[in-house]
Order: C-alpha cells, then structure tokens, then sequence
C-alpha cells in the first residue's frame, strides 16, 4: 500500500509528518485527513483558536504534494459563492506565499551552514597537503 505523509499547516507552524501512514489510495487519505481535521477543529474552537486557516498537506513517498485540504473547506456546510471561492484561492495563494518565503530561508541558511562547514574541512586539510 502506498505511504502518505500529512503535514499539517497554520498561520503560525508547519508540522511535518516523517513517519507517514499506509492507505490504501489517496481518496482514502483525503477522507482520514478531513476527519482529523474536524477533530483538530473542535479541540482548536473549544481553546477558543479559529482552525478556518489551518489546512492539512498530502504528501507521496516521493515528497510531491498531493493534495492541500483546508480546513475551512472541511468545515464549510454550505456550498461557496463564486467570491468566497476566489477569497479563500486567494488566502491559499498567500499562505503558499509565506511557506515558500520561509523554506527559501531554511535553505539559505542551511547552504550557508555547509558552506561554513566546507570552509572548515578545507583547512584542516590545507596542513596535510604534501608541499
């Protein structure tokens, strides 16, 4: 059976999923997803959070995204006008925005992180090169 991952993602976190579970097709993902996400919704309502801008990542083995489920989608009753649907596109757009701008510095920080530790091999190195 195929392994998903499910990263979960609010305005202020990112929680990664690196054990992942076994479905057996991503609709079978998509339906435990939207009921963790009810139940995360609850627990975050009764603490008096508003869960509407949280949203759940469906990830492959592979790492590539399958699926974003947001839980105001989740948690919608009622079938969206057109302009709720372009505001609820557009707040996806921006969190996808901000996510993008804080992985960009991960990686950046990280590429300066190796380059310091290649710098530092590179001379204790120096010394044993034969003159």
């Amino acid at each position: 059976m195929p392994r998903f991952f499910i990263n979960h993602t609010s305005p202020s976190e990112i929680c990664v999923d690196h054990i992942g579970i076994e479905f057996s097709s991503l609709e079978a993902a998509y339906l435990d997803t939207c009921e963790a996400a009810l139940a995360i919704a609850f627990e975050k309502l009764h603490e008096r959070q508003d869960p509407t801008r949280d949203a759940f990542e469906i990830i492959d083995e592979k790492k590539n995204l399958l699926m974003q489920v947001p839980f105001s989608e989740v948690l919608r009753p009622a079938a969206m006008t057109t302009r709720q649907a372009n505001t609820v596109a557009f707040e996806n757009c921006r969190r996808q925005i901000a996510r993008s701008g804080r992985l960009k510095d991960e990686i950046r920080a990280e590429l300066t992180r190796t380059r310091g530790i290649f710098d530092a091999i590179r001379a204790n190195l120096s010394p044993l090169r034969p003159v």
